[in-house]
């Protein structure tokens, strides 16, 4: 008797437990008489446009369901919903796409236990990445517009450094306000890149092949730099300012697709040299912190040529990615470089310059300021030397370190001084490269001495407030470049005839 009550007991709770029992279930996607099911009749590919849209699908799921998109610059709307026989209606939208090429995601719908899946391809956009449109004829700004506001506004006495300093009134820098560790890596106003613009022709003049840009300027450069088959538009750059240019391209036949001349205006030759913006700690690669000291003026009423002596930062590294890729290094070509100065020390100094073919020095300097000229004045002679035989050479000199800022920037004094170019209007020569991204103005390094971040070089600082008093107690009752020329002449042991020889070939 016990037996027979205890299968009694057991038989209706196996019933109330049991999962599929059609009459406790009201989910049709889990009533085995209905089939979880998407109905689509659309294309399973959809190709958009390069420009900004939008587009819809529709399909029927007699689930509950969800729909993602599989990357960020296309959304789908709604991006859920409830098990129905009537139609739904999907809305897509999808960016402008910043690519030549195609660029595929995919939209999926999932139901339960069912799902679909549909492939998007976006059209590549021949004009992706051109700068605004440069026509013949045209008049165009050369140096960076957050640059030149610097420039234009601030005047800095001479001796004055100790006192102040503007650069925290411009933006484009790290000033501790506008950019911060958690946001430097978003986009910013690039103040350390030249302005650029792109000179365009149809796609009914393209011919197969390569074609060449050529350009010249009224102070004699000229260069020549090969577009990839295909281009619509080639951008240029680094631009002289207030000078004027012709420019021409042309197909391997020989036939001119684009031709004509402009001006540019300015106050600086900035140069940026293109690279890969692959490392997470600092922000764009190619060359940068880059400036040629062209266009300054001196006491005597005299101006620096332009394109004979440039600063900036590292062109290569031992650690990859290296800061130039494989157009940058034809830039540096193009721009007419031809020997290279690095004034890094051990740890990262490298033996051989960053693009074939230039001639190089690497001294080997640990480290800048009032050091770097007493310490090491041995090592600064030979720096000296070096770009002296560079300009008598008609090879335009490039001189960095790691960041073009410390061992640079002390340089930069130096060879300013010398030519005899006002000590105020250094100091403004020097503090440009606020403008230049963490990895070059701010050390990615120094998250945890310097959290806000702020740009800390400025010239009432170190490097420039230790070496210019320096040269000021040298000069006496002199100019600023009688304090320079007496330290090359008595500490560094550099000659006569190299101090006159420079000054001769780099004034005007």
């Amino acid at each position: 008797m016990k037996r027979i009550l205890s299968l009694l007991l057991i038989i209706p709770m196996m019933a109330y437990c049991n999962p599929t029992d059609p009459e406790n279930n009201d989910d049709p996607g889990n009533d085995p008489e209905v089939k979880p099911e998407i109905t689509y009749s659309g294309e399973t590919e959809i190709t958009l446009e390069p420009a900004a849209g939008s587009g819809s699908l529709t399909f029927t799921c007699n689930t509950d369901w969800t729909a993602e998109a599989g990357d960020a610059w296309l959304k789908v709307s709604p991006e859920s919903g409830v098990a129905s026989d009537d139609p739904v209606t999907l809305t897509y939208t999808y960016e402008q796409t910043p690519k030549k090429k195609n660029r595929s995601s995919d939209i999926t719908i999932y139901g339960k236990g069912v799902s679909l899946c549909l492939s998007i391809v976006q059209k590549g956009d021949l004009m992706a990445g051109a700068a605004t449109e440069l026509k013949s004829g045209d008049e165009v700004l050369a140096t960076n517009h957050l640059v030149e506001k610097f420039l234009t506004e601030v005047d800095y006495p001479d001796k004055t450094y100790k006192d102040y300093t503007k650069i925290f009134d411009y933006y484009g820098g790290f000033d501790g306000t506008n950019f911060t560790w958690d946001n430097w890596g978003k986009e910013w106003p690039d103040g350390d890149i030249p302005e650029q613009y792109s000179i365009r022709w149809s796609q009914d003049q393209l011919e197969s092949g390569k074609m060449m840009l050529h350009m010249e300027d009224e102070l004699g450069w000229k260069g020549d730099l090969e577009i990839d088959a295909g281009a619509l538009y080639v951008n240029i750059t680094n631009l002289v300012p207030n000078d004027k240019y012709k420019y021409s391209v042309t197909a391997a036949s020989g036939k001119v697709l684009a031709e004509g001349n402009f001006s540019t205006t300015g106050s600086l030759h900035q140069v940026y040299f293109n690279g890969d913006p692959n490392k997470p700690n600092v922000k764009g690669g190619g060359g940068r912190n880059a400036r040629d000291f062209g266009g300054w003026k001196t006491l005597d009423g005299k101006t620096v040529k332009y394109r004979k002596v440039y600063r900036g930062g590292r062109l290569n590294e031992k650690w990859t990615p290296y800061p130039l890729n494989a157009q940058g290094q034809k830039e540096v070509l193009f721009e007419g470089l031809g020997a290279e100065l690095d004034l890094r020390g051990n740890s990262d100094v490298i033996f051989e310059p960053a693009v074939a073919g230039l001639d190089h020095c690497a001294p080997v300097i640990e480290e800048g300021g009032k050091t770097m000229l007493v310490s090491d004045a041995a090592k600064t002679k030979e720096c000296f030397e070096f770009v002296v035989n560079s300009v008598r050479n008609n090879k335009p000199v490039y001189f960095h370190c790691s960041l073009g800022r410390d061992r640079t920037g002390t340089l930069g004094i130096l060879l300013l001084g010398l030519l005899g170019v006002r000590e105020g209007d250094i100091s403004k020569e020097y503090e440009l490269t606020y403008f230049a991204p963490v990895g070059y103005s701010v050390s990615s390094s120094d998250k945890k001495s310097n959290p806000t971040p702020i740009y800390k070089n400025t010239r009432m600082a170190w490097v420039y407030s230790d070496v210019t008093p320096y040269f000021w107690e040298l000069a006496g009752d002199g100019t600023f470049a009688d304090g320079v020329e007496k330290y090359l002449l008595t500490v560094a042991g550099v000659s006569q005839k190299d101090i006159d020889d420079f000054r001769a070939l780099m004034l005007e």
